[in-house]
């Protein structure tokens, strides 16, 4: 069987390993077979309930073994799992939950809390399925599947049907749902395990939450090859060290921030990481410092940064363990790596030309990885990607000797501990506070997230707002990493002459000893 779905992987490994521990989550095993009729039981109660091919479901959940039995059981019938960043704020939830058109939507029991402001505005939900114990008329999924047959439904994916859509925050400040096929995530299943080192006696770490990219590509991506997969449902360094001593480890994925904490828990370094033969790091810049740290901290294991994007199905550049030489090339260190030899990259100028080595631009790509495009959102998708098949990352850098370095972004983005904030969803929030007469939004620097949101505010005449009253009034509004971590005051904020609020300016002291504007 060849696999060509996420329903593949499922079926192939069922077939050929059906009682080898596929995951490992909380002390407790679940085989590929437990696995299978689990997806399966929930395929067909999803379809008994309405939900068929195209269709979405929702879930809320941190990371568990029901992400993936869900995603299976979804792509068993042909329709598709939208995880939703459980960080976010109820109202922006909801607005995912009907962006999608979800049918049915499952919750955590830790979420329960939320529902009272998320099911009265769903527009497209017939049920609310409690991942854990149910009550108040709502079923748990396991009342849920109850009924219905370990027998697979037999639905076959095509290439373009959507395997993945993943919610990421737009400029306007509501999220766009990027639309992953079957032919974005196999262009990646095919080729980057054997980069990466995952076999299929590999122990895979997953610790990444699954509504990212890097948790739940990483967790396919390693499922794929038929890893064992020990799964985490919140980021806990200490807990991540114990358990790379106990399970053997030998793979993962951590963001920069991650490798940070790693080094400074308690009892860092009486850990037996040998296990450990490679780890990869992205979604977010990493300093020298933090780097160096871990390759000491993981002496013996290879290190391999990635550098790509939702749209882009992860990652799409590549700086390999052999580029990881910090006495002889210390300054390859700074650098993103170079794309994999299917993606096209070019830096593009303002002019829409690309150019010189050296100089600063737009980092634009190209392939079978880069997304269908945006769900419903056909003005966004032309914006992102032309007719030639080129996707705008809005990420600024250069080449330098094939090698990709980044510099700046062109939009606005901050990225704070490999979460993305768009400043205008946090302008939009604090601009209704009491006292604040003009805001706007930055990324600087800090040194465990990478980046810290501040607010730089314009306070309204006689009043006199104070920092923790904005701090308070955005947090009962948008998701806690958004909040920001400061709030400086000025008398106006810097504009051009149409009234664009000039960005560069307000960041430039804080980035000021900086050799690149990003954390």
């Amino acid at each position: 069987m060849s696999l060509d779905s996420i329903a593949s992987i499922i079926r192939q490994h069922r077939e050929e390993r059906p009682d080898a521990v596929a995951i490992v989550e909380g002390g407790s095993e679940h085989t590929w077979r437990s696995i299978d009729e689990a997806s399966s039981r929930l395929a067909n109660a999803m379809a008994a309930a309405g939900v068929g091919r195209g269709d979405r479901v929702a879930r809320i959940e941190k990371n568990g073994v029901d992400y993936f039995v869900t995603v299976f059981a979804a792509s068993k019938i042909g329709a598709t799992l939208v995880d939703v960043n459980w960080r976010l704020a109820p109202p922006e939830k909801q607005h995912i939950a009907n962006d999608a058109g979800a049918k049915l939507l499952f919750v955590g029991n830790d979420f329960v809390g939320e529902l009272g402001l998320i099911e009265p505005g769903l527009d497209t939900v017939t049920a609310t399925i409690m991942v854990g114990e149910g009550g108040d008329g709502r079923p748990s999924l396991e009342e849920f599947m109850a009924d219905h047959p370990a027998t697979d439904p037999g639905v076959e994916a095509a290439p373009d049907d959507i395997a993945l859509q993943l919610y990421t925050s737009g400029t306007t400040g509501l999220p766009k749902g990027v639309m992953l096929s079957n032919t974005n995530l196999f262009a990646l299943i095919d080729e980057v395990p054997e980069k990466w080192q995952i076999h299929a006696e590999s122990v895979s770490h997953v610790v990444m939450p699954t509504f990212h990219i890097a948790g739940s590509g990483w967790g396919i991506v390693s499922m794929a090859i038929g890893a064992k997969v020990v799964l985490d449902r919140d980021v806990d360094p200490s807990a991540i060290l114990r358990e790379i001593e106990e399970y053997k480890i030998t793979t993962a994925i951590y963001v920069p921030a991650v490798l940070a904490f790693l080094q400074i828990v308690p009892n860092a370094n009486d850990h037996d990481l040998s296990s450990m033969e490679l780890i990869v790091y992205g979604a977010s810049p990493i300093t020298e410092d933090v780097l160096r740290g871990a390759m000491k901290q993981f002496s013996g294991t290879d290190f391999v940064q990635v550098y790509g994007l939702t749209e882009t199905t992860g990652a799409v550049v590549e700086l390999p363990p052999e580029d990881h030489d910090p006495e002889n090339r210390p300054e390859l260190l700074r650098a993103a790596g170079k794309p994999y030899p299917w993606i096209e990259m070019k830096i593009v100028g303002d002019d829409g030309n690309e150019v010189a080595d050296g100089e600063i631009g737009e980092v634009w790509l190209k392939g079978t990885q880069i997304m269908v495009g945006y769900w419903n959102k056909p003005d966004e998708t032309a914006k992102a990607l032309n007719d030639e098949g080129w996707f705008r990352s809005g990420d600024a850098g250069y080449v330098k000797d094939g090698y990709l370095f980044l510099h700046d972004r062109v939009k606005d983005m901050i990225v704070s501990g490999g979460e993305n904030v768009y400043p205008a969803e946090v302008e939009n929030a604090i601009m209704g506070c009491p006292g604040v007469a003009d805001a706007a939004v930055i990324g600087v620097p800090d040194e465990k997230w990478g980046e810290a949101v501040k607010a730089i505010v314009v306070k309204a005449p006689d009043t006199d707002v104070t920092p923790e009253a904005i701090i308070a009034w955005a947090r009962e509004r948008i998701a806690g990493f958004k909040v920001p971590k400061s709030v400086d005051f000025v008398d106006e904020l810097p504009r051009n002459p149409s009234g664009k609020i000039l960005k560069k300016d307000l960041r430039a002291p804080y980035w000021a000893d900086r050799d690149r504007q990003i954390g």
